[in-house]
């Protein structure tokens, strides 16, 4: 009986029961992951949405001329921008160095108050203005007037 199949006989039979062995076992105990591999997912009961009527009364109710205006805008905390806005301003005037200029000085803190649109509408604008000039006149005594800074929130 030995001799009449050859060993490439027997590792193609075993080899092929093998194979049925687990196809089988993977479809009977892992169905969904193996089909989820391939990207088909299971739908729980509980996630079918069957229409009802109050969904299909809504369908017909009338919709109101506000809902397609746009929103009022909301009041929104500009502390952080605030924070960085003068971290920034504080940080460009340590770096500067004694003998800067006033046009340059101008010029880059104009820089950096474009980087923060919003602060030119905001309520606390006078308060940054005289941030700006003190922090500036400290380290440069009167090289600053009020109507310098106000220029550069234009």
């Amino acid at each position: 009986m030995f001799n009449s199949i050859t060993w490439g006989q027997y590792i193609t039979t075993v080899t092929l029961l093998l194979v049925c062995y687990y196809v089988y076992v993977g479809f009977r105990y892992y169905r969904w992951e193996l089909l989820s591999l391939i990207g088909i997912k299971k739908v729980d009961a509980d996630t079918v949405d069957i229409p009802t009527v109050a969904n299909f009364k809504k369908s017909f109710e009338t919709e109101s001329h506000e809902d397609y205006l746009p929103k009022p805008a909301l009041d929104i905390d500009i502390s952080p921008l605030v924070q960085s806005f003068t971290d920034e301003v504080r940080a460009y005037i340590l770096a500067t160095s004694k003998d800067a200029a006033k046009e340059e000085l101008l010029y880059t803190l104009q820089l950096i108050i474009t980087k923060y649109p919003a602060l030119k509408v905001a309520d606390c604008r006078d308060e940054l203005i005289q941030f700006l000039l003190t922090e500036i006149n400290d380290k440069y005594p009167n090289m600053l007037q009020p109507i310098d800074v106000n220029r550069l929130w234009l």
